[in-house]
This record gives structure tokens, sequence and C-alpha cells, in this order.
């Protein structure tokens, strides 16, 4: 499904295509003034959130201002780095380009942000560790936890030492680890990383805290992979029911937890439970966030498998697309 693009966002893009129209690009000082001007501009826009895919098609046209913007900042030496509110809205795209399948520019647009933002506010300063988490998280996203394991591994080390071992964000960048552990197929570590985040963050942040839910959720993929399905399931329920309660039955991470549910009966031979679950996750994914989005496509993946379990290869075959020839 399309969403309509926000038109907050409409009158942004139109209001930054104007001021370079009437800025010369000959006039290195007019350039940067309107540099300064379309940062700015594109700085005050609402807070739109990056992970819920209505917002996507407003982040598709904002991430594409700020490609074109960044490029210009670099080219007259007008930081990105400031004002404050521009640096989140550059979290955010980040943020966008990771949930909307977008992680392979979403690393490249990443590495240009962290390097200026290390130069200009330090290595430490809050912001710049934001854009190397998400550098990581996009690289993590394309298959590479090796490159993405050691920088979540340093921003770890960097929020241990300056917040403590129980601040929040020092716990995120422990479950971020653990991600990479589990992509490397270290699932012994990446359980034993999981299963004590996941103490500490209820604890500490309560059962319903993101982070715990996030730690919860991995903690019964790396189960899972550990060949403990029935343990596995117990947690993928708990943590459906929890993000359903806080996030909505529809959101990305309920409907991940539903997911895991399915992939958990699937192993333990409840072909048609699991059958059920992706179908309707499937044509839920595809409204939420598309026909063409990974999840959805995963999510039909699966229903096939189940399908092929239960011996209905045609239908299997209809929802993978595939046209068998009719002689």
């Amino acid at each position: 499904m399309t969403h309509p693009i926000d038109t907050v966002v409409v009158t942004a893009h139109a209001d930054v295509l104007e001021l370079f129209r009437t800025n010369t690009a000959v006039d290195p000082a007019g350039l940067a003034s309107a540099c300064r001007a379309a940062r700015d501009r594109l700085a005050a826009l609402p807070d739109l959130d990056p992970g819920d895919p209505r917002s996507w098609t407003s982040y598709e046209l904002i991430t594409a201002d700020v490609q074109t913007l960044l490029g210009y900042l670099s080219e007259v030496d007008v930081p990105s780095s400031e004002p404050q509110r521009f640096r989140s809205l550059l979290i955010r795209v980040l943020r966008y380009l990771y949930a909307a399948d977008g992680a392979g520019t979403g690393v490249r647009m990443a590495e240009i942000i962290h390097r200026e933002w290390e130069m200009r506010l330090g290595e430490s300063h809050i912001c710049t560790l934001q854009a190397a988490e998400r550098l990581a998280a996009c690289l993590h996203a394309a298959g590479n936890a090796t490159r993405a394991r050691p920088v979540f591994e340093r921003i770890s080390h960097v929020r241990s030492t300056e917040l403590g071992d129980d601040h929040p964000d020092t716990l995120l960048a422990a479950c971020n680890t653990a991600a990479c552990l589990a992509q490397l197929k270290d699932y012994r570590a990446a359980f034993d990383l999981f299963s004590e985040t996941a103490r500490r963050c209820e604890r500490l942040l309560g059962k319903d805290h993101r982070t715990t839910m996030l730690a919860t959720s991995n903690l019964a993929a790396c189960l899972g992979m550990l060949g403990e399905h029935k343990r596995a399931l117990t947690l993928y329920q708990e943590v459906h029911r929890r993000y359903g309660r806080e996030s909505g039955e529809n959101s990305l991470e309920t409907l991940g937890a539903e997911v895991g549910i399915a992939k958990t009966l699937h192993e333990l031979g409840e072909y048609e439970k699991a059958r059920v679950i992706n179908a309707d996750v499937a044509r839920r994914f595809e409204s939420l966030a598309g026909r063409n989005h990974s999840r959805t496509a995963h999510a039909r993946s699966r229903l096939a498998e189940n399908l092929r379990a239960l011996g209905r290869n045609e239908e299997a075959d209809e929802a993978e697309g595939i046209v068998r020839p009719d002689f």
C-alpha cells in the first residue's frame, strides 16, 4: 500500500527547491546561504515516526532532499552537525532507511554523517554515537555483522563508561552486540548476552520497555536456533502480547513477534497453525509495508513452506508467485 506524503513535507520540499532556484550556484556565498536556509527549513519538519510505514513515502522525499543537501553542505563547508534539530532529522532518516529496506543507502549516508560529526562534535558526543549506532544497524541489516559488531562494541564501551552499565542506552548497545553474534552464528554467546540483557532490562526498565521486548524477542530467536523450540514459543507469545498492548496489533514489532510464533510452530510440526498465522501476517505486512518489502516477501516464503509441509504444493506455488507450465 502506498501512503500519501504528508503535506508539510511536500511544502518543505517545494521551499527547498525554491531556495536553490533563487540562489545562484555560481556564487559560493549564495550557495552557502541557500544551504543553511534549506538545512534549517528541513530541520523544522515535524518528528514523523520512521518506524511507521505510513510515514515512509514522506521519508522517501525527505531522504532525497537530505542526500542532495549533504553533498552541497560538504562543498561549501556548511556543517550538518548544526542545528540540533537537523541532527535529529538525519538520525530519523537513517532509522527510516533501516526499517524500509534501504540499509545500503543508510550505510553510505551514515558513514558521511558519522565522519563529520566525529570531527565537529567529538567521538563521544551523544549524537555522534547515535550516528555510529545507525551505521552499525544498517551494516547489520545489510548482512555485514563483521563490520557492525566492533562498532556496537565500541558504543557499548563508551556508554558504559560515561552513562553506566544500567543506563537504557548501554543496555540497547549490549542488545545490538548480541544481535551481531547471532548473525555470525555464535548462538550460544548471543543467547548468554541476550539472556543477561533481558534480565537486567526487565529489572531496571520494566517488562514493557522497548529494549526489554527487543532483547526478549531476540532471546527467543536464539533459543530456536539452539533447538529449544518450546521455550522459544513461550517467549514469543509473551513478547507478542506485550508488543500488541504497547505498539498496537499491526505494528511491525507485533507482526515480527507473530512471525516468530509461526516459525517456531512450524519447527514443532504444527504446520496448519503456522500456515494460518503466516497467511494473515503476509496480508497485513503487504497492507502496511507494501508488496515489495522484504518482510512481505519473507512472510509469503514462510507461508509456502507451511503449505509444502502440508502437501499443498499448488497453493505454495501460488503463494510464491510461481507459475507452472500447463502441459
